[in-house]
């Protein structure tokens, strides 16, 4: 079987989460080009946790490959990089000025896997860093001031997605230290759960 379907060999556990992920992704932009909004924000929470689960599970249980960190560079590329671009153009990000800073927000995005995948993190003191902000923490902050405006409505929230979007683009490749287990890394285990929560309840 596995000589006539040779993707077979690299079916388990982790790159089975990560596939789900890209499913989820897509799923999470359709919902949005259908107006439910808070049904897909919520969804796209599952993204952010199996790219963080399916890492755990195949460093847990042996299952590290080639293949599984390919195909995570891959989904977190899309995941993170061109499902935050197609959103914020939906909710109207879609000027010329909106439109270049959106590809400069997908080009970092892909610069910063393109380098983890070569470098990888620097370790100082026992500690790991990533150079620059990962896509996850950048996707992660841009899920929150969506959440915020879909709850609060929030002023200028054209403008402020914007300039949000535009720093982030700057982040993601700036020479800049990111502790993989910080606080602004651990802070999201919080925040992002209660941004849900307001979602639905508000």
């Amino acid at each position: 079987m596995n000589r006539k379907f040779v993707y077979l060999k690299y079916l388990n556990i982790p790159n089975t989460m990560t596939g789900c992920s890209l499913a989820i992704g897509f799923i999470t932009l359709t919902l949005v080009f259908e107006h439910e909004l808070k049904i897909a924000f919520t969804l796209y929470v599952l993204t952010l946790l199996l790219d963080r689960l399916d890492g755990i599970v195949a460093r847990k249980f042996g299952m590290e490959t080639d293949f599984g960190k390919q195909l995570d560079s891959l989904a977190d590329f899309f995941n993170f990089c061109i499902v935050p671009a197609v959103i914020a153009y939906f909710m109207g990000l879609n000027s010329v000025l909106s439109v270049l800073i959106l590809i400069a927000y997908i080009l970092s995005g892909v610069c910063r896997l393109a380098h983890f995948n070569l470098d990888g993190m620097e370790e100082i003191d026992g500690k790991k860093y990533f150079s620059g902000i990962p896509t996850t923490l950048a996707a992660s902050w841009f899920l929150l001031i969506v959440s915020l405006h879909e709850i609060f409505n929030l002023l200028h929230f054209r403008y402020v997605l914007l300039l949000f979007l535009g720093v982030l683009a700057v982040l993601m490749i700036a020479p800049l230290k990111c502790n993989k287990n910080g606080l602004l890394v651990k802070s999201l285990y919080l925040l992002i759960p209660t941004a849900v929560v307001f979602l639905w309840v508000f």
